[in-house]
């Protein structure tokens, strides 16, 4: 006769087979995941794993849900280690597992790839967000490990090329779990000081090594900062999510210290060539304005009334010397015909007579050119050359 059994008789002893059978332990199962369900309030993982032809259920738990590098989704096909135990309660077997890896791509390779996509969607890498870089900045930080050869390297450009910048270097750790939350306070500290830009970065490295710039926080960090940041993560073939996030990617840190600061001795160069085309072009101006003063001032003259009194100054001196000439001409002719009339006067004068020895008797202011009108006793005046006398007529006589 059979014995008859309960139904936990019958799942403890199925579990006890199964779960004592350490070739059940760690084994690595491949499949497809469906009906995923991650579990708000336990952070547990509860998913089934199946091929072509079947299917078993599986469940990871809180503490080893979070080292995944990535997030499990439905039709994603992982490689997982796990455990085959059977729940007692509902008589059925799963898989505890312990570990998922994506089935072809690697986990930081795939988590990369989600984050890059979410962080897409919601515009972070948007270009329109990204600041512009300044052109000359005088206030520069560098966000890097105090031991990082990019350090100096970065540090050094920066001096050849722009040594009036001031440089603040925020220590920070570059990798390991610590460290994207070490960026993210230096970045918020620094975005305090006032600086101009900020290079965040380090060097080459495995993508474990540079893990801590793929970063969701870090990015969403660089994405609310103030201040302009140049990224520079690893070498120019590696490509973070921060330097996604930043204003500007750079290839390198030497890259970045490069893109941040002009070259002064370049500088200087456009300076001396600006100097000399100013020179030019105002050498070039001021002749042409001292021309153009040059005809002004000629056509100014032409209309000045200053310019017609000089002219008509000289018609006037010009006819004063006609004028004056003519004038002598005519003096000289007018003094020519008096000298020859005083001549002609000279000889007919009275005077001139007297000079000889003659005289002239006057009765009553009146010459006398005849005996005949003077008597005896008349009172005459005679006049000589060289004065007058007064006679009285004694007798009368006749002329020889």
């Amino acid at each position: 006769m059979s014995t008859i059994l309960t139904v936990s008789q019958i799942n403890r002893y199925i579990a006890s087979k199964l779960n004592g059978d350490h070739k059940l332990r760690g084994v690595l199962v491949s499949g497809e995941i469906s009906g995923f369900t991650n579990h708000a309030k336990t952070g547990h993982l509860y998913f089934t794993l199946k091929d072509n032809d079947c299917a078993v259920k599986a469940v990871m738990f809180k503490s080893n849900a979070v080292r995944l590098q990535f997030a499990p989704q439905n039709g994603m096909k992982v490689i997982v280690s796990a455990d085959v135990r059977v729940f007692e309660r509902d008589g059925v077997y799963q898989l505890y597992v312990s570990d998922m890896q994506p089935a072809g791509l690697g986990a930081l390779y795939l988590a990369f790839e989600q984050l890059k996509e979410k962080l897409l969607k919601e515009g972070i890498f948007d270009e329109a967000h990204k600041k512009p870089l300044p052109e000359m900045p005088q206030k520069i930080g560098i966000i890097t490990s105090l031991d990082a050869a990019a350090l100096q390297d970065m540090l050094n450009i920066l001096k050849r090329r722009y040594p009036v910048a001031e440089v603040t270097v925020f220590p920070v750790l570059v990798q390991g779990a610590a460290a994207p939350e070490s960026i993210c306070r230096a970045i918020r500290y620094a975005d305090s000081q006032g600086l101009d830009l900020l290079i965040c970065g380090r060097g080459g490295g495995s993508p474990e090594d540079l893990a801590a710039f793929n970063d969701e926080a870090l990015a969403r960090c660089i994405y609310d900062c103030n201040t302009p940041i140049i990224s520079a993560v690893g070498h120019e073939t590696d490509t973070s999510i921060s330097d996604l996030a930043a204003d500007l990617r750079a290839p390198t840190p030497s890259a970045a210290a490069e893109l941040a600061v002009p070259d002064m001795s370049v500088l200087f160069g456009h300076l001396l060539a600006m100097e000399k085309a100013l020179d030019s072009t105002m050498m070039t101006r001021l002749e042409a304005q001292s021309h153009r003063l040059e005809l002004l001032t000629e056509r100014l003259e032409a209309v000045s009334p200053k310019g017609k009194l000089a002219a008509l100054s000289e018609k006037i001196s010009s006819a004063e010397n006609r004028l004056s000439a003519a004038y002598r001409i005519v003096l000289q002719k007018a003094g020519g015909s008096a000298a020859e009339r005083a001549a002609r006067l000279d000889s007919l004068s009275p005077l001139k007579t007297l000079s000889r020895g003659y005289s002239i008797v006057y009765k009553d202011n009146k010459p006398v050119n005849s005996a005949e009108s003077l008597s005896v006793g008349d009172i005459v005046r005679i006049r000589l050359s060289d004065g007058e006398v007064s006679a009285a007529v004694t007798e009368k006589g006749e002329a020889l």
